[in-house]
């Protein structure tokens, strides 16, 4: 365990700052989504706990209710039995056995009973059994009952001895109220008949159902061990769950393969115990649906607190990380590193960082430039010290005598060839001025192409295409002999054919433009991107491009100086752009 722990750290060292930020969050994400389904799992459970309580409530409230409608429906039989109309034509039926008589009080009778028929909503009839077992009847049932079960419920009521007793029939869903009727005028207590009340118990239920929010629809009422009530899901169950061990509670029970949650109250008005039954299923679908609503919605705000934090160390490492970048190119001798790192916007210790890096590089370049300017210094002063060493005067004097030579001998060509050769070596080694007129670099030109004439003949074609108000500009000596020398060297004797080589001048705003061009073989890419990285050198001993291209920078600055332009069988192109303020 300790040795992966270890691993598992040592990982997360070599992890990017960006990634170790969005692991970081993840693994907090993690853990905030673990406590939440913890807090969830308890909220939940509380919230059963609850649902049970208030579905015991409310199936007592419900039972209250019921109770309170068989209680009035108990006061208007005691109001039936003690009426003393209906007391005094039990009397005469008794006493007067006359048919006619006793028709008329029969009527008397079901006027009577009609009017507590409608007393309330809950009565479904009303059965009065006088002394000689004859029935008068009213309400919804209308059909007499038969003489076995007559018997039996006259014999209930004998028993009674004038109290009400709630009578039901198993499976049947029908509860009846039954009293005797005794003779209360003169406190004789005769017997007078059988009262027998039918309840709609269907109707109350449905109506204690709907006051409470239907949440006791699913009701069954038991005597005892024994059902005499039930709808909703106790049609399909149609037995008694369990054996209640207190006067209220519940319990979650398996019946017929699915689970329900089962509540029961004892009441304390008659020998009842009322069940109220929900499916579990139905409890749970809904807790489940809140439970992963919740959950996906805390998902989708971490998601978009993820993709948050992912933007945020993005942002935040993105300059860490062009720094690393600057820094590698640096390692490999690369300090142009204006193009990859710019200036942090934020001043926060990477934009400090990046700042100090930058001023550090720019002073490392600094400091290379002007060790590279001490060396050119240095080599100019050689070169100078060793143009003193020579003595010039013995040079021009002895390209004199051969002038003179050639010109007793006839040898024109000789002697043509000689005064150029002066010409250009009294130029070369001249110190007086580093910057000359463009019609002079031009005179020097010209003088080089005399020599290389004759040498080349015909092949080689130089033309000069330069206004007079441009040859009066003023330029860095030397630094269009070497670039048509380059030209001879890299396009004519590359060639069989006649090449034509033309330097070509213009004025555009406050800026010389200078074009030596030619249209020998031309150079293909590769070797193109080599010339301008500075990685050909320079045939022989003469100036390279990229001198010419350092002294310009080094004389005017970095925007100014040489470009070159090659394509393979289309020539090749060196523009040079100076200031025009030496004019």
């Amino acid at each position: 365990m300790k040795n992966w722990i270890s691993s598992a750290m040592n990982k997360y060292r070599q992890l990017k700052i960006k990634n170790k930020l969005i692991l970081t969050i993840l693994l907090i994400m993690i853990a905030s989504l673990s406590f939440l389904l913890i807090g969830f799992q308890y909220a939940f459970h509380v919230y059963d706990q609850l649902y049970y309580q208030k579905t015991t409530e409310v199936l007592h409230m419900s039972t209250n209710q019921l109770e309170k409608e068989l209680k009035n429906i108990e006061e208007i039989s005691y109001s039936l039995m003690t009426d003393n109309k209906i007391q005094k034509n039990l009397v005469e039926v008794k006493e007067n056995p006359n048919p006619y008589q006793r028709y008329q009080l029969e009527n008397e009778l079901w006027d009577l009973l009609t009017e507590y028929v409608g007393s309330s909503k809950y009565i479904h009839s009303i059965h009065l059994f006088d002394v000689n077992g004859d029935e008068y009847r009213a309400g919804g049932y209308t059909s007499p009952i038969i003489s076995e079960q007559k018997n039996e419920w006259i014999a209930i009521g004998e028993r009674s001895n004038g109290a009400n007793q709630w009578i039901t029939e198993t499976d049947s869903n029908k509860i009846f109220a039954i009293r005797k009727i005794r003779r209360h005028q003169n406190l004789s207590l005769e017997t007078l008949g059988t009262l027998l009340i039918q309840v709609n118990l269907d109707k109350i239920v449905e109506d204690s159902a709907s006051t409470n929010n239907k949440m006791t629809s699913n009701m069954m009422i038991s005597s005892g061990n024994n059902p005499f009530f039930y709808n909703g899901l106790f049609h399909e169950i149609e037995k008694i769950p369990y054996l209640p061990n207190t006067k209220v509670g519940y319990q979650i029970q398996t019946l017929d393969g699915e689970k329900y949650f089962i509540t029961h109250t004892t009441s304390s008005y008659v020998d009842w115990v009322y069940w109220n039954i929900v499916s579990f299923d139905a409890i749970i679908s809904k807790v489940k649906t809140t439970k992963y609503v919740m959950i996906a919605i805390f998902l989708l705000l971490n998601l978009v607190v993820l993709l948050m934090a992912i933007l945020f160390s993005s942002k935040l490492t993105k300059p860490i990380e062009q720094l690393v970048f600057a820094m590698k190119n640096v390692q490999k001798g690369d300090l142009s590193i204006n193009n990859t790192l710019q200036p942090v916007e934020s001043k926060d210790e990477v934009g400090i960082l990046t700042d100090h890096f930058i001023l550090m590089i720019d002073r490392i370049n600094t400091l290379i430039k002007e060790n590279y300017e001490k060396q050119l210094l240095i080599k100019d002063t050689e070169f100078k010290a060793l143009q003193a060493q020579i003595n010039p005067h013995f040079l021009y004097n002895t390209l004199e005598s051969i002038n003179w030579q050639a010109k007793m001998n006839q040898q024109t060509e000789i002697s043509s060839m000689v005064e150029s050769l002066g010409y250009l070596l009294r130029n070369a080694i001249s110190v007086k001025n580093d910057v000359v007129l463009l019609e002079e670099e031009l005179f020097i030109v010209s003088h080089y192409i005399r020599i290389q004439k004759y040498r080349y003949g015909d092949r080689l074609i130089f033309r000069e295409i330069i206004s007079p108000e441009t040859k009066k500009c003023y330029i860095p000596k030397l630094m269009i002999q070497p670039l048509v020398e380059n030209a001879i060297h890299y396009a004519l004797e590359m060639m069989i054919e006649p090449c034509e080589i033309k330097v070509s001048g213009y004025l555009q705003e406050s800026n010389l433009h200078i074009t030596v061009e030619d249209d020998g073989p031309g150079m293909e890419e590769e070797l193109l991107a080599k010339v301008r990285k500075q990685e050909v050198k320079t045939r022989g001993t003469g100036i390279g491009l990229y001198n010419i291209d350092s002294r310009i920078k080094l004389l005017y600055g970095e925007e100014f100086g040489l470009t070159i332009k090659s394509k393979s069988g289309m020539g090749t192109q060196v523009h040079l752009i100076i200031p025009n303020k030496w004019r």
